[in-house]
Protein backbone atom coordinates (compact mmCIF):
# COMPACT_ATOMS: atom_id res chain seq x y z
CA UNK A 1 0.00 0.00 0.00
CA UNK A 2 2.00 3.18 -1.14
CA UNK A 3 1.22 6.05 0.34
CA UNK A 4 2.66 8.67 -1.53
CA UNK A 5 5.07 10.58 1.55
CA UNK A 6 8.22 11.35 1.09
CA UNK A 7 10.55 12.02 3.74
CA UNK A 8 11.10 15.28 5.73
CA UNK A 9 14.86 16.17 5.93
CA UNK A 10 15.98 18.21 8.61
CA UNK A 11 19.53 18.43 9.69
CA UNK A 12 20.65 19.40 13.31
CA UNK A 13 20.03 23.33 12.52
CA UNK A 14 16.36 22.49 10.94
CA UNK A 15 15.49 24.31 7.51
CA UNK A 16 12.27 26.29 6.57
CA UNK A 17 9.26 24.54 6.23
CA UNK A 18 10.42 21.16 7.90
CA UNK A 19 11.01 22.49 11.54
CA UNK A 20 7.66 22.32 12.49
CA UNK A 21 7.55 18.20 11.75
CA UNK A 22 10.92 17.87 13.78
CA UNK A 23 9.39 19.72 16.46
CA UNK A 24 6.18 17.97 16.70
CA UNK A 25 8.57 14.45 16.69
CA UNK A 26 10.72 15.97 19.82
CA UNK A 27 7.78 17.37 21.44
CA UNK A 28 6.30 13.31 21.49
CA UNK A 29 9.80 12.18 22.47
CA UNK A 30 9.71 14.42 25.20
CA UNK A 31 6.57 12.87 27.29
CA UNK A 32 4.84 16.27 26.72
CA UNK A 33 1.92 14.37 25.03
CA UNK A 34 1.75 11.79 27.77
CA UNK A 35 -1.98 12.05 28.73
CA UNK A 36 -3.36 11.59 25.44
CA UNK A 37 -0.12 11.21 22.79
CA UNK A 38 -2.53 10.25 20.11
CA UNK A 39 -3.70 13.84 18.41
CA UNK A 40 0.22 14.76 18.14
CA UNK A 41 0.63 11.21 16.53
CA UNK A 42 -1.82 12.21 13.82
CA UNK A 43 0.30 15.36 12.93
CA UNK A 44 3.45 13.35 13.42
CA UNK A 45 2.46 10.33 10.72
CA UNK A 46 0.39 12.97 8.48
CA UNK A 47 3.74 14.68 7.74
CA UNK A 48 5.62 11.64 6.41
CA UNK A 49 8.48 10.45 7.26
CA UNK A 50 11.19 12.77 9.44
CA UNK A 51 14.78 13.00 9.31
CA UNK A 52 15.85 14.14 12.94
CA UNK A 53 19.46 15.14 12.42
CA UNK A 54 21.35 12.98 11.09
CA UNK A 55 21.39 9.40 10.44
CA UNK A 56 17.66 9.13 12.65
CA UNK A 57 15.06 8.44 10.78
CA UNK A 58 11.69 8.94 12.34
CA UNK A 59 8.95 6.26 10.90
CA UNK A 60 5.12 6.83 11.78
CA UNK A 61 3.23 4.92 9.10
CA UNK A 62 2.16 0.90 9.59
CA UNK A 63 3.31 0.30 5.86
CA UNK A 64 7.07 1.84 6.61
CA UNK A 65 7.37 0.72 10.80
CA UNK A 66 6.40 -2.39 9.67
CA UNK A 67 9.02 -2.45 6.79
CA UNK A 68 11.35 -1.41 8.83
CA UNK A 69 10.98 -4.02 12.17
CA UNK A 70 10.95 -6.59 9.18
CA UNK A 71 14.08 -5.06 7.46
CA UNK A 72 16.15 -3.68 10.38
CA UNK A 73 18.62 -4.67 12.75
CA UNK A 74 18.71 -4.45 16.28
CA UNK A 75 19.35 -1.25 17.98
CA UNK A 76 22.84 -1.43 19.77
CA UNK A 77 21.12 -1.24 22.98
CA UNK A 78 17.84 -2.53 22.12
CA UNK A 79 17.62 -5.21 24.28
CA UNK A 80 15.90 -2.91 26.47
CA UNK A 81 12.85 -2.86 24.43
CA UNK A 82 12.00 -6.36 23.63
CA UNK A 83 10.67 -6.19 19.94
CA UNK A 84 14.86 -5.82 19.69
CA UNK A 85 16.30 -8.71 21.81
CA UNK A 86 19.08 -10.85 20.36
CA UNK A 87 17.68 -13.67 18.12
CA UNK A 88 19.64 -16.33 20.13
CA UNK A 89 18.21 -15.43 23.28
CA UNK A 90 14.59 -14.75 20.97
CA UNK A 91 14.13 -18.52 19.61
CA UNK A 92 15.45 -19.96 23.43
CA UNK A 93 12.60 -18.35 24.95
CA UNK A 94 10.38 -19.16 21.75
CA UNK A 95 11.12 -22.74 22.59
CA UNK A 96 10.90 -22.69 25.94
CA UNK A 97 7.89 -20.76 26.34
CA UNK A 98 5.77 -23.69 24.88
CA UNK A 99 1.86 -25.37 25.77
CA UNK A 100 2.63 -27.02 28.74
CA UNK A 101 4.79 -24.21 30.61
CA UNK A 102 1.95 -21.66 29.67
CA UNK A 103 -0.74 -24.17 31.16
CA UNK A 104 1.28 -24.58 34.22
CA UNK A 105 1.09 -20.56 34.77
CA UNK A 106 -2.34 -20.12 34.48
CA UNK A 107 -3.16 -21.10 37.69
CA UNK A 108 -0.55 -19.30 39.63
CA UNK A 109 -2.26 -15.90 37.33
CA UNK A 110 -5.40 -16.76 38.67
CA UNK A 111 -4.53 -17.76 42.38
CA UNK A 112 -2.38 -14.52 42.25
CA UNK A 113 -5.39 -12.32 41.16
CA UNK A 114 -7.47 -13.64 43.48
CA UNK A 115 -5.20 -12.79 46.55
CA UNK A 116 -5.00 -9.04 45.44
CA UNK A 117 -8.55 -8.56 44.94
CA UNK A 118 -9.20 -10.56 48.15
CA UNK A 119 -6.67 -7.92 49.97
CA UNK A 120 -9.19 -4.87 48.80
CA UNK A 121 -12.26 -6.48 49.40
CA UNK A 122 -13.21 -4.72 52.51
CA UNK A 123 -12.07 -1.31 51.53
CA UNK A 124 -14.57 -1.87 48.29
CA UNK A 125 -12.08 0.30 46.36
CA UNK A 126 -8.33 -0.66 44.66
CA UNK A 127 -5.87 1.34 42.91
CA UNK A 128 -5.32 -1.11 39.78
CA UNK A 129 -1.45 -0.05 39.55
CA UNK A 130 -0.43 -1.04 42.30
CA UNK A 131 -3.36 -3.81 43.44
CA UNK A 132 -3.06 -5.78 39.90
CA UNK A 133 -0.61 -4.38 37.42
CA UNK A 134 2.51 -4.70 39.00
CA UNK A 135 1.60 -7.53 41.71
CA UNK A 136 0.73 -10.23 39.18
CA UNK A 137 3.23 -9.97 36.45
CA UNK A 138 5.77 -10.09 39.13
CA UNK A 139 4.20 -13.40 40.60
CA UNK A 140 3.63 -15.14 37.28
CA UNK A 141 7.28 -14.39 36.40
CA UNK A 142 9.14 -15.06 39.31
CA UNK A 143 6.99 -18.36 39.46
CA UNK A 144 8.23 -19.19 35.81
CA UNK A 145 11.74 -18.30 36.92
CA UNK A 146 11.94 -19.91 40.08
CA UNK A 147 12.64 -16.92 42.01
CA UNK A 148 11.64 -16.46 45.70
CA UNK A 149 8.93 -14.58 46.13
CA UNK A 150 10.61 -12.64 48.80
CA UNK A 151 12.50 -11.04 46.75
CA UNK A 152 9.83 -9.51 44.56
CA UNK A 153 9.90 -5.69 46.17
CA UNK A 154 14.03 -5.60 45.79
CA UNK A 155 13.36 -6.81 41.81
CA UNK A 156 9.97 -4.38 41.69
CA UNK A 157 12.49 -0.97 42.50
CA UNK A 158 15.06 -2.19 40.06
CA UNK A 159 13.06 -3.52 36.67
CA UNK A 160 11.17 0.09 37.46
CA UNK A 161 14.75 1.81 37.33
CA UNK A 162 15.13 -0.06 34.11
CA UNK A 163 11.97 0.58 32.76
CA UNK A 164 12.34 4.42 33.28
CA UNK A 165 15.25 3.84 30.67
CA UNK A 166 13.46 3.63 27.45
CA UNK A 167 13.05 7.12 26.66
CA UNK A 168 16.61 8.17 27.58
CA UNK A 169 18.07 5.42 25.35
CA UNK A 170 15.46 7.14 22.30
CA UNK A 171 16.59 10.95 23.20
CA UNK A 172 19.84 10.44 24.91
CA UNK A 173 18.22 12.96 27.98
CA UNK A 174 19.35 10.97 30.62
CA UNK A 175 21.53 12.57 33.39
CA UNK A 176 24.84 11.07 35.06
CA UNK A 177 22.41 10.75 38.07
CA UNK A 178 20.01 8.65 36.59
CA UNK A 179 22.19 7.28 33.71
CA UNK A 180 24.31 5.95 37.08
CA UNK A 181 21.19 4.62 38.89
CA UNK A 182 20.43 2.51 35.39
CA UNK A 183 23.82 1.02 35.70
CA UNK A 184 23.58 0.14 38.99
CA UNK A 185 20.06 -1.29 38.70
CA UNK A 186 20.91 -3.51 35.65
CA UNK A 187 25.01 -4.79 37.43
CA UNK A 188 22.14 -5.82 40.38
CA UNK A 189 19.68 -7.90 38.32
CA UNK A 190 22.44 -8.92 36.46
CA UNK A 191 24.16 -10.20 39.49
CA UNK A 192 20.82 -11.50 41.02
CA UNK A 193 20.22 -13.75 38.03
CA UNK A 194 23.62 -15.13 37.77
CA UNK A 195 23.48 -16.54 41.12
CA UNK A 196 20.14 -17.83 40.49
CA UNK A 197 21.49 -19.82 37.44
CA UNK A 198 24.48 -21.00 39.79
CA UNK A 199 22.11 -22.31 42.24
CA UNK A 200 19.73 -24.46 39.64
CA UNK A 201 23.05 -26.16 38.33
CA UNK A 202 23.26 -27.96 41.98
CA UNK A 203 19.65 -27.71 42.61
CA UNK A 204 17.69 -27.76 39.60
CA UNK A 205 13.62 -27.32 40.00
CA UNK A 206 10.62 -27.39 37.60
CA UNK A 207 10.82 -23.89 36.36
CA UNK A 208 11.98 -22.02 33.26
CA UNK A 209 15.65 -21.09 34.35
CA UNK A 210 16.18 -24.61 36.13
CA UNK A 211 15.33 -26.28 32.25
CA UNK A 212 17.55 -23.29 30.27
CA UNK A 213 20.46 -24.90 32.33
CA UNK A 214 19.67 -28.45 31.25
CA UNK A 215 19.40 -27.63 27.85
CA UNK A 216 21.34 -28.68 25.02
CA UNK A 217 22.76 -25.95 22.34
CA UNK A 218 24.78 -27.48 19.50
CA UNK A 219 25.66 -30.50 21.33
CA UNK A 220 26.74 -28.81 24.56
CA UNK A 221 24.80 -27.31 27.48
CA UNK A 222 23.65 -23.34 27.84
CA UNK A 223 25.95 -21.55 28.96
CA UNK A 224 25.24 -20.18 32.60
CA UNK A 225 25.63 -16.43 30.90
CA UNK A 226 23.03 -17.51 28.13
CA UNK A 227 20.52 -18.78 30.75
CA UNK A 228 21.19 -15.48 33.32
CA UNK A 229 20.49 -12.82 30.30
CA UNK A 230 17.29 -15.24 28.98
CA UNK A 231 16.24 -14.56 32.36
CA UNK A 232 16.98 -11.17 32.18
CA UNK A 233 15.30 -10.71 29.03
CA UNK A 234 11.77 -11.87 30.08
CA UNK A 235 12.09 -9.69 33.49
CA UNK A 236 13.68 -6.42 32.36
CA UNK A 237 11.57 -6.59 28.54
CA UNK A 238 8.23 -8.40 30.47
CA UNK A 239 7.77 -6.65 33.68
CA UNK A 240 6.85 -3.28 32.92
CA UNK A 241 5.30 -3.71 29.85
CA UNK A 242 3.13 -6.36 31.16
CA UNK A 243 2.17 -4.16 33.65
CA UNK A 244 1.26 -1.07 31.56
CA UNK A 245 -0.91 -3.48 29.40
CA UNK A 246 -2.46 -4.63 32.40
CA UNK A 247 -3.48 -1.58 33.62
CA UNK A 248 -4.10 -0.33 30.45
CA UNK A 249 -6.87 -3.28 29.63
CA UNK A 250 -8.59 -2.45 33.22
CA UNK A 251 -8.90 1.33 31.90
CA UNK A 252 -10.54 0.12 28.03
CA UNK A 253 -12.89 -2.16 29.99
CA UNK A 254 -14.21 0.67 32.22
CA UNK A 255 -14.34 3.33 29.47
CA UNK A 256 -16.30 0.70 27.61
CA UNK A 257 -18.52 -0.70 30.11
CA UNK A 258 -20.45 -2.56 27.37
CA UNK A 259 -17.00 -4.35 26.82
CA UNK A 260 -17.10 -5.65 30.36
CA UNK A 261 -21.19 -7.00 29.97
CA UNK A 262 -19.69 -9.09 27.20
CA UNK A 263 -17.02 -10.62 28.85
CA UNK A 264 -19.14 -11.67 31.52
CA UNK A 265 -21.10 -13.67 29.09
CA UNK A 266 -18.20 -14.84 27.09
CA UNK A 267 -14.92 -14.95 28.57
CA UNK A 268 -13.06 -15.91 25.27
CA UNK A 269 -13.78 -11.93 25.17
CA UNK A 270 -10.49 -11.18 27.08
CA UNK A 271 -8.56 -12.02 24.11
CA UNK A 272 -10.11 -9.71 22.06
CA UNK A 273 -9.84 -6.97 24.38
CA UNK A 274 -6.19 -7.43 25.14
CA UNK A 275 -5.40 -7.30 21.40
CA UNK A 276 -7.56 -3.98 21.01
CA UNK A 277 -5.93 -2.16 23.45
CA UNK A 278 -2.62 -3.51 22.76
CA UNK A 279 -3.18 -1.76 19.15
CA UNK A 280 -5.28 1.55 20.23
CA UNK A 281 -2.88 2.19 23.64
CA UNK A 282 0.32 -0.12 22.90
CA UNK A 283 2.52 -0.19 26.59
CA UNK A 284 5.87 0.08 24.44
CA UNK A 285 5.10 2.81 21.63
CA UNK A 286 8.41 3.97 20.34
CA UNK A 287 11.27 1.38 19.20
CA UNK A 288 14.12 1.51 17.54
CA UNK A 289 15.96 -0.06 14.81
CA UNK A 290 19.45 -0.24 12.42
CA UNK A 291 19.74 -0.15 8.63
CA UNK A 292 22.25 -2.69 8.21
CA UNK A 293 21.86 -2.23 4.87
CA UNK A 294 21.16 -0.06 2.32
CA UNK A 295 17.25 -0.13 2.18
CA UNK A 296 14.46 1.23 0.55
CA UNK A 297 11.54 1.29 2.87
CA UNK A 298 7.90 1.55 0.60
CA UNK A 299 9.66 4.54 -1.30
CA UNK A 300 11.97 5.92 1.30
CA UNK A 301 15.82 5.28 0.72
CA UNK A 302 17.63 4.75 4.31
CA UNK A 303 21.46 4.44 4.17
CA UNK A 304 23.19 2.13 5.84
CA UNK A 305 23.58 2.65 9.22
CA UNK A 306 20.39 4.55 9.99
CA UNK A 307 18.90 4.77 13.24
CA UNK A 308 15.41 3.89 12.54
CA UNK A 309 12.72 5.50 15.74
CA UNK A 310 9.38 3.73 15.02
CA UNK A 311 6.34 5.22 16.46
CA UNK A 312 4.45 1.87 16.67
CA UNK A 313 1.36 3.95 18.70
CA UNK A 314 0.85 6.04 15.30
CA UNK A 315 0.83 3.69 12.90
CA UNK A 316 -1.43 1.20 14.98
CA UNK A 317 -4.06 4.25 14.06
CA UNK A 318 -2.89 4.49 10.83
CA UNK A 319 -6.07 5.66 8.66
CA UNK A 320 -4.18 3.79 5.04
CA UNK A 321 -4.70 1.02 7.80
CA UNK A 322 -8.76 0.44 9.08
CA UNK A 323 -11.20 2.90 8.33
CA UNK A 324 -12.09 3.97 12.16
CA UNK A 325 -8.08 4.12 13.69
CA UNK A 326 -8.98 5.69 17.14
CA UNK A 327 -12.00 3.61 17.62
CA UNK A 328 -11.52 0.87 19.94
CA UNK A 329 -13.53 -2.17 18.39
CA UNK A 330 -12.27 -5.66 19.51
CA UNK A 331 -14.66 -7.53 17.84
CA UNK A 332 -13.40 -5.82 14.58
CA UNK A 333 -9.61 -5.37 15.35
CA UNK A 334 -7.36 -5.64 12.87
CA UNK A 335 -3.42 -6.89 13.89
CA UNK A 336 -1.03 -4.88 15.19
CA UNK A 337 3.11 -4.79 16.15
CA UNK A 338 2.70 -4.00 19.75
CA UNK A 339 5.21 -7.42 20.57
CA UNK A 340 7.42 -6.82 16.86
CA UNK A 341 7.25 -8.69 13.82
CA UNK A 342 8.96 -10.96 11.29
CA UNK A 343 11.65 -12.93 13.20
CA UNK A 344 11.92 -10.27 15.71
CA UNK A 345 8.66 -11.16 17.76
CA UNK A 346 8.86 -10.92 21.52
CA UNK A 347 9.07 -14.11 23.18
CA UNK A 348 7.50 -13.06 26.44
CA UNK A 349 3.71 -12.15 24.70
CA UNK A 350 2.42 -15.32 25.54
CA UNK A 351 2.91 -14.36 29.46
CA UNK A 352 1.96 -10.84 29.12
CA UNK A 353 -1.40 -11.83 27.20
CA UNK A 354 -1.81 -14.60 29.43
CA UNK A 355 -1.47 -12.63 32.34
CA UNK A 356 -4.02 -9.38 31.08
CA UNK A 357 -6.48 -11.93 29.68
CA UNK A 358 -6.81 -13.11 33.76
CA UNK A 359 -6.67 -9.93 35.13
CA UNK A 360 -9.71 -9.02 32.20
CA UNK A 361 -11.90 -12.15 33.22
CA UNK A 362 -11.55 -12.10 37.02
CA UNK A 363 -11.77 -8.31 36.93
CA UNK A 364 -15.17 -8.52 35.63
CA UNK A 365 -16.80 -11.15 37.37
CA UNK A 366 -15.41 -10.58 40.63
CA UNK A 367 -15.57 -6.22 40.61
CA UNK A 368 -19.31 -5.12 40.45
CA UNK A 369 -20.27 -1.69 39.55
CA UNK A 370 -16.44 -0.71 38.50
CA UNK A 371 -16.23 3.25 38.19
CA UNK A 372 -13.76 5.44 37.91
CA UNK A 373 -12.80 6.77 41.53
CA UNK A 374 -11.24 10.25 40.94
CA UNK A 375 -10.44 12.36 38.33
CA UNK A 376 -8.48 11.38 34.95
CA UNK A 377 -6.34 8.68 34.39
CA UNK A 378 -2.19 9.44 35.51
CA UNK A 379 0.40 8.48 32.89
CA UNK A 380 3.92 8.18 33.74
CA UNK A 381 6.20 11.12 32.18
CA UNK A 382 7.26 8.62 29.34
CA UNK A 383 7.15 8.67 25.65
CA UNK A 384 8.30 4.87 24.48
CA UNK A 385 7.18 3.47 27.28
CA UNK A 386 3.35 4.39 27.81
CA UNK A 387 2.16 3.17 31.41
CA UNK A 388 -0.47 4.24 33.99
CA UNK A 389 0.96 5.93 37.21
CA UNK A 390 -2.38 5.37 39.12
CA UNK A 391 -6.14 4.30 38.01
CA UNK A 392 -8.48 4.05 41.02
CA UNK A 393 -11.72 1.94 40.96
CA UNK A 394 -14.83 2.00 43.28
CA UNK A 395 -17.06 -0.79 43.20
CA UNK A 396 -19.99 -1.57 44.68
CA UNK A 397 -18.64 -4.59 46.11
CA UNK A 398 -16.32 -7.10 45.46
CA UNK A 399 -17.43 -11.11 44.69
CA UNK A 400 -16.33 -14.09 46.39
CA UNK A 401 -13.13 -15.87 45.14
CA UNK A 402 -15.05 -19.11 44.97
CA UNK A 403 -16.83 -18.07 41.71
CA UNK A 404 -15.80 -20.86 39.11
CA UNK A 405 -13.04 -20.11 37.03
CA UNK A 406 -13.34 -20.62 32.92
CA UNK A 407 -11.16 -22.71 31.08
CA UNK A 408 -7.72 -21.07 30.41
CA UNK A 409 -7.45 -19.30 27.07
CA UNK A 410 -3.57 -20.98 26.91
CA UNK A 411 -5.71 -24.23 25.76
CA UNK A 412 -6.07 -22.11 23.15
CA UNK A 413 -3.16 -20.56 22.77
CA UNK A 414 -1.67 -22.47 20.05
CA UNK A 415 -4.11 -23.73 18.34
CA UNK A 416 -4.37 -22.40 14.60
CA UNK A 417 -7.64 -21.03 14.97
CA UNK A 418 -6.99 -18.80 18.09
CA UNK A 419 -2.99 -18.36 17.72
CA UNK A 420 -1.26 -15.91 20.30
CA UNK A 421 0.46 -14.43 17.73
CA UNK A 422 -1.66 -12.74 15.07
CA UNK A 423 -1.04 -13.46 11.42
CA UNK A 424 0.48 -10.57 10.69
CA UNK A 425 3.16 -11.06 13.19
CA UNK A 426 4.02 -14.44 12.00
CA UNK A 427 5.13 -13.57 8.07
CA UNK A 428 8.70 -14.42 8.04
Amino acid sequence: MATGRSAVHVSPGGEAGNDEARALVLRYLRGEARADPYPLLHRIRSAGPVWLGDGVLVLSSHEQCAAALRSGEPARDGARACPHAPVRLRRLLDRALDGPTLAGLAPVARSVVDDRLDSVAARGRLEVVSDLAHPVPMAVLSRLLGLPAGDAPWLHRRLRTLGGAYDSVLTGAADAASEAERRRAETDVEAYLAEVVRGRRDRPGDDLLSRLTGADRGGGRLTDAAAASAGRLLLVAGYETTAALVSGSVLALLRAPHEGDALRRDPGHARRLVEETLRVDPPLQVVRRRAGTDLELCGVRVPRGTEMVLLLAAAHRDPDRTAHPDVFAPADAPPHMAFGAGAHLCPGAPPARLIAQTVLVRFAQRVTGARFARGTPSYRRSAALRGLRALWVDAEGIAARDLPWPQPDTEDARHPSMPLFPAEERKP
